[in-house]
């Protein structure tokens, strides 16, 4: 992005985020970019990232979920109170949200190793995140642990309908 030198950037790209949200790039209850995104994006500091998330949230167009992320809190355009949604998904079941949606797609086939480290740089999350993620995926019986070999997805693959075949 080219910022204007006559204003500041944080004003800029909040304009940009309020677009999205007025346009319905993000809806009501949707997650908004986290501050290391729009440092990302837009590079911009981390001091300016907070900038912007401070001023949407003094205007009512996003809240702020402690460890969840920010989330757009009303309908753009209108002057309606903020929404509150259901409650946001924590960042392991987002995790595992994506990666079950990966196994039952075909993404990942049966027997595919499923990498914490990979997992861990692809969603910008820690790696006891992760371990959560996996641990809900294993007891739905979509993927199975086998010490000092990582995680694999089930070898009957997401039909195996929860069982877990390596303990049969």
């Amino acid at each position: 992005m080219d910022f204007a030198p006559e204003r500041p950037r944080w004003h800029q790209v909040a304009d940009v985020i309020r677009e999205r949200i007025a346009d319905g790039t993000y809806s009501p209850g949707e997650r908004v970019p986290s501050v290391l995104q729009l440092q990302e994006e837009f590079g911009i500091a981390t001091v300016t990232a907070h900038k912007v998330h401070r001023g949407l949230r003094a205007e009512g167009l996003i809240q702020t979920e402690p460890g969840l992320g920010s989330f757009v809190s009303r309908r753009a355009g209108t002057g309606n109170e903020p929404l509150r949604a259901e409650r946001p998904r924590s960042k392991w079941e987002q995790v595992a949200d994506m990666v079950r949606s990966r196994i039952t797609s075909g993404e990942y086939p049966p027997r595919h190793l499923i990498s914490e480290v990979k997992l861990e740089q692809e969603f910008g999350v820690a790696r006891v995140t992760v371990r959560k993620a996996t641990a809900a995926l294993r007891e739905e019986g979509l993927i199975v642990t086998t010490p000092g070999m990582g995680s694999f997805v089930t070898p009957d693959g997401p039909s195996a309908g929860g069982r877990n075949p390596e303990k049969e």
